[in-house]
């Protein structure tokens, strides 16, 4: 079941991107941008109660195809790396048992989206920008008790909203910096959670492919 469910969804983005190449290399004009780059992530809501301390080993990474001096559609994906440890306390398993132990929350997230971005400016110093993507979330939450480990996964649908300035580098050449911040609606509904939205920063480098 989640392999036809892997399958699906890995054929709809498929499907995704070459709608998304194919309707902007229409727009001969305009060349495909790549961007990568460095992300901190904060745990919000419902997460907390797993995770309260922000994540410093994330990235970002994609792909867009300029429909006009403003818009931009297209693909990008992140990863996010989330561990936490709790001091030795007692715990109550399901069988009424108490035991001592140490609990370790370690959560993986790999978010692809479609992603479309709109700059408020077509020229400028620094162009403010606002963003919205829709996607799939590729989920890993291994939580430890001690030696024992209940590992879970998932693939969730995921939602981000994000807005920041890019700071052109070159007039010509496309090449900016970017910075900016996101928040994300990631359902999970395992382990005693509902979500694993978070709070995201994010500084990129962008550059024209073509």
């Amino acid at each position: 079941m989640k392999k036809e469910k892997l399958t699906s969804c890995l054929s709809m983005l498929a499907m995704a991107s070459a709608l998304i190449f194919f309707s902007s290399d229409a727009q001969a004009q305009h060349s495909a941008e790549f961007n990568a780059g460095y992300m901190v992530n904060i745990p919000a809501g419902a997460f907390r109660d797993q995770v309260n301390q922000a994540a410093f080993r994330g990235f970002t990474a994609g792909v867009a195809y300029p429909v006009n001096e403003q818009l931009s559609i297209g693909l990008q994906l992140a990863h996010n790396d989330y561990y936490q440890k709790y001091p030795r306390q007692q715990y109550t398993l399901d069988q009424g048992t108490t035991v001592s132990a140490v609990l370790t929350n370690s959560i993986q997230q790999l978010p692809v989206m479609a992603a479309l971005t709109y700059s408020l400016y077509k020229k400028g110093v620094v162009l403010p920008y606002i963003g919205a993507g829709a996607g799939v979330n590729f989920i890993s939450f291994d939580q430890y008790l001690g030696e024992f480990d209940n590992p879970q996964s998932a693939i969730k649908p995921v939602f981000q909203t994000d807005a920041g300035v890019l700071i052109p580098l070159s007039k010509y050449a496309g090449t900016a910096i970017r910075v900016g911040g996101s928040y994300q609606w990631a359902p999970f509904h395992q382990l005693g959670t509902a979500s694993l939205n978070s709070w995201g920063l994010m500084a990129s480098f962008r550059f024209r492919l073509r």
